[in-house]
């Protein structure tokens, strides 16, 4: 499963550039770091939601696109300029969260939609690995 997501997540930044990404996969009733560019990446890690920590937590509950524009304040130690995270789902059923985020500017609609379709994939790569993959 992790090489799978590696793979989206390398298609993905051809398509949309970005600095952090991570794949976060529901198990055992938390979401955890499938795979990863940089550090795994989240915001508000300190926050509690319903289904566990973080901003990754809150998309996951709500199956809502979180797309966070930034002018330096706000996001730790202001490096980041842009965040996103996008439900990974597939029918019904919710897998996981893609959260992407970059140091030199903010995500336009395109990339939400583009990261929204990459979430796709990663959902149907998921759905046909299996549990335990």
């Amino acid at each position: 499963m992790r090489e799978r997501c590696a793979d989206v997540l390398r298609g993905l930044r051809e398509a949309v550039p970005f600095h952090m990404a991570t794949v976060w996969t529901h198990a055992d009733g938390q979401l955890v770091p499938a795979a990863a560019v940089g550090r795994p990446l989240d915001l508000l890690e300190s926050v509690p939601f319903e289904q566990g920590m973080g901003l990754r937590s809150w998309v996951y509950r709500t199956g809502r696109t979180v797309r966070i524009p930034s002018r330096g304040r706000g996001f730790r130690d202001s490096a980041l300029r842009g965040f996103l995270a996008v439900p990974v789902e597939c029918g019904p059923r919710r897998l996981g969260v893609l959260a992407v985020a970059r140091t030199d500017g903010e995500f336009t609609d395109e990339d939400v939609r583009r990261v929204q379709e990459a979430a796709g994939w990663l959902a149907q790569a998921l759905v046909e690995e299996g549990p335990g993959g």
